[in-house]
């Protein structure tokens, strides 16, 4: 035991000694992975959404990549997607469109590319809104980013959903195979669409949505969660109820440009005669697009409009 004590203290002795002796070279050295390590990261940081957007230059590959990396696309995936090996990212809306009005207004959609295990796609939105996602709390006024299946999303264009028909027709492909977007195009451009079969789809839709509002409605008054989910689950709901009453008195025959015409939700303002009801859906509309607070619609306005809703039904 003290021959293994000896040796122990003569090792430190000698180690003691080495440090002392080359102490300037191991602060040098470590400065040095210091610099380098700082040099790395600012270099590879991504760089801030409101910095991107405000340099955009569609055509620039490089800035691809950087809002690629902003918007953190391949974490997210791995994260909340690990069965997807492959995206498209397209943005779409306002920002977009020539002469837009909302210029500070993006909306990205991912397309994803894969086979989910027990054919369980993701047939619905998958907005980014919780505090860890990349367009909640530091870019919430600026960016919203959807998730979405590749075919399902492809399935519910071929239906005639408004919001598929309208991403086809005024999105555009910032990265990805181009092949899957035109696909998208080609399929639907000269598709003509059944209104009753519409319908029924619409109808499956407004049970699902209705289901999620009440779910986070629930929420919000059991557990606090936060209002945004209830007014997003809302908006999306009242706007397809509207949507619903529009294609009601379509033709038999649909074409492409009557789904796109309904995604323009402006259109269903004059829907409302109550003044204070259709205030509270312009309050609703504006605040998921970004233009108003959350603050500026309540939770009984959205009850208020609904039971408006039920009434023009009827």
């Amino acid at each position: 035991m003290s021959k293994i004590i000896t040796v122990f203290i003569e090792l430190m002795s000698a180690t003691l000694e080495w440090l002392h002796t080359n102490l300037d070279g191991i602060i040098v050295s470590i400065v040095a992975a210091v610099i380098l390590s700082l040099i790395h990261y600012i270099k590879n940081k991504p760089k801030e959404i409101n910095e991107l957007l405000k340099c955009k230059n569609f055509n620039d590959i490089n800035w691809i990549d950087d809002l690629d990396k902003s918007l953190e696309i391949k974490n997210t995936m791995k994260r909340h997607f690990p069965e997807y090996t492959d995206y498209l990212l397209i943005q779409y809306g306002s920002s977009v469109e020539s002469n837009n009005r909302l210029p500070q207004d993006y909306d990205f959609i991912v397309l994803m590319l894969g086979i989910p295990k027990n054919g369980k796609r993701y047939l619905h939105n998958k907005g980014t809104t919780s505090p860890d996602d990349v367009s909640s709390k530091r870019n919430i006024n600026q960016v919203d980013i959807v998730y979405r299946d590749y075919l399902s999303f492809l399935y519910a264009a071929s239906a005639g959903m408004p919001y598929e028909n309208s991403v086809i027709t005024t999105g555009k492909l910032l990265k990805g195979h181009i092949g899957y977007f035109q696909w998208l195009k080609n399929i639907t451009k000269n598709q003509l669409y059944d209104r009753d079969f519409l319908i029924r789809r619409f109808e499956d839709k407004i049970s699902i949505e209705k289901q999620e509002f009440q779910k986070y409605l629930s929420e919000n008054q059991q557990f606090g969660h936060e209002k945004y989910y209830v007014i997003r689950a809302g908006y999306y709901y009242i706007t397809s109820l509207l949507q619903l009453n529009h294609i009601k008195k379509f033709d038999k025959v649909i074409f492409q440009n009557d789904v796109v015409a309904l995604s323009k939700v402006r259109m269903f303002y004059d829907d409302f005669k109550n003044d204070n009801i259709k205030n509270n859906y312009i309050h609703l509309v504006e605040c998921l697009k970004r233009n108003n607070s959350v603050d500026d619609i309540s939770i009984e306005d959205i009850k208020d409009t609904l039971h408006e809703l039920e009434n023009m039904e009827n």
